[in-house]
């Protein structure tokens, strides 16, 4: 969860002027990441501005993370390749 966390933090965070020019309504953004790569969301989290994170995950491995305002208006906020779900070990003693 912290590593979830930190990811939204830092994606936000570099949500810059060179993301602004990868918006569009969501619809438009979710149905480009399925056509292109076959994207599907993996995990989605609400930042502290009520913007929401998403993680779009392909069996290839290819990742894309978006950003939506309360508008419906989403930015991509960084994508890659090489995408590795890890499972995280419950804590001691439980």
């Amino acid at each position: 969860m912290k590593l979830l966390t930190f990811l939204v933090m830092f994606f936000v965070a570099m949500s810059s002027a060179s993301a602004q020019n990868l918006c569009a309504k969501r619809e438009e953004v979710v149905q480009r990441l399925w056509d292109k790569w076959q994207e599907v969301l993996t995990a989605n989290g609400l930042a502290n501005d009520n913007r929401l994170i998403e993680v779009f995950v392909s069996k290839n491995g290819s990742w894309t993370v978006i950003i939506s305002d309360p508008s419906g208006r989403s930015c991509v906020a960084s994508a890659g390749q090489n995408w590795t779900l890890r499972e995280q070990p419950p804590p001691k003693g439980t």
